[in-house]
């Protein structure tokens, strides 16, 4: 009896992750509490609120009035005061304001991309621990179905039943059943420290999973393109370096300084005009130009090369979620079941005699072991999941938290 009970016990395993839900869910508010305190998040918004002070620096005036007194005590006492205006002649102000515009897009498509990938790992890390727990719980059920099973064989030896080869094979299993278990534990305490690494445990414990969506949608390059934040942070740099290139020959063409003067000579009232315009002679600023137009070029390649990459990497992603996902529903729909009728016949046979100790623990080594790949199968599952999500820039959406804000 005892036997029975810890195989039905075994067999709820899988219960620990509950219906889905999308949108809010008990995971939103440990997300947003992960958004607010790691560090690496914490230097991404600090890099945004940077660029955001560079381009509003980047859309002021270039240049700002000098004011000139001049004194002279020669022939005639002459003593002036003058204005001078540098004047931005070639709209180097708008080009830099828009380098400007382009850095703080691009900025915001980072920010995104870290919070992204820090909420896509804390999704594989809490899915990664709650199977290996429950593995591991799967391995002290197994240790103490071997164990009652020790016993069994026991009483049936000193009743005459069995001979002592059975005992000691039961004996055997039992030792492997322990050895197996510990190594699940142990690796169920290193998937807990990395969780903690990330978050730290919550009071109420971590929150149960929810089941997995039976389909996901394929996106089509366009919409990656649109929606993911790697691709749009790829495009804004490469906007960021064709703007560049507009300012580097805005740069090229000098601006005039007008200058406006008064003052006296002697008792008589003077009143000038200057115009003074720098000569690009020594240094025609042609190899900065240059240099801006390969680094644009450089920008456009990596963009086209990442928007083909995240489009490979979606395609991969679905296929792998689509096959493991399948998988996993026909494992769920019929071969619990059809476990658990197995294991409950084999041991009626066992102790009706018609089967003997070897193949009955042979034929339920098989049985646990195909329980426990269904758990490891369930990890692949969370795994292509977190896949998926972090290759469609899904991951905050699903999470249900709020975006970033795009001041």
């Amino acid at each position: 009896m005892r036997v029975l009970q810890a195989i039905s016990l075994m067999l709820v395993c899988l219960g620990v992750f509950r219906p889905g839900y999308a949108g809010q869910s008990p995971l939103t508010p440990l997300a947003e509490q992960l958004l607010r305190e790691y560090p690496a998040l914490k230097a991404a918004r600090a890099e945004l609120e940077q660029v955001e002070a560079e381009s509003r620096a980047a859309s002021q005036p270039l240049y700002n009035p000098e004011l000139e007194l001049a004194y002279e005590d020669a022939s005639a006492l002459t003593r002036t005061l003058g204005l001078n205006q540098s004047i931005d002649w070639n709209g180097k102000r708008r080009a830099r304001a828009r380098v400007g515009q382009e850095n703080l897009t691009a900025a915001r498509a980072r920010l995104a991309v870290a919070r992204e990938r820090i909420l896509g790992e804390f999704i594989a890390e809490l899915s990664a621990y709650r199977v290996t727990r429950e593995a591991a719980g799967l391995g002290q059920r197994r240790e103490a179905l071997l164990a009652d099973f020790l016993k069994l064989a026991r009483q049936r030896f000193e009743a005459g039943d069995l001979s002592r080869q059975d005992v000691d094979l039961a004996r055997l299993a039992l030792s492997e059943a322990r050895m197996q278990a510990a190594t699940r534990s142990a690796e169920a305490s290193d998937r807990a420290a990395r969780l903690a690494a990330l978050l730290a445990p919550p009071a109420n414990g971590w929150p149960v999973l929810p089941a997995l969506p039976e389909q996901v949608d394929m996106l089509t390059a366009e919409q990656l393109a649109e929606q993911l934040p790697l691709v749009r942070a790829a495009g804004a740099e490469a906007a960021a370096a064709r703007a560049r290139v507009q300012t580097a020959r805005r740069e090229r063409r000098p601006d005039p300084t007008l200058g406006v003067w008064g003052g006296r000579e002697a008792d008589d009232p003077v009143l000038g005009l200057s115009l003074s315009v720098p000569l690009y002679v020594r240094n025609t600023f042609a190899a900065e130009v240059d240099a801006a137009a390969a680094g644009a070029v450089r920008s456009e390649q990596d963009y086209l090369d990442r928007r083909r990459r995240a489009f490979a990497t979606l395609q991969a992603a679905t296929q792998r979620y689509r096959l493991i996902r399948s998988a996993l529903h026909d494992w769920q729909e019929e071969g619990r079941r059809s476990l658990t009728g197995r294991i409950a016949l084999l041991q009626r046979l066992w102790e009706a005699g018609e089967i003997n100790t070897t193949d009955h623990l042979v034929q339920l080594k098989q049985m646990l072991d195909t329980e426990l790949a269904s758990v490891e199968l369930l990890g692949q599952a969370w795994q292509a999941w977190s896949d998926w999500l972090r290759a469609a820039g899904r991951v905050q959406d699903w999470l249900g938290v709020t975006p970033a804000p795009a001041r």
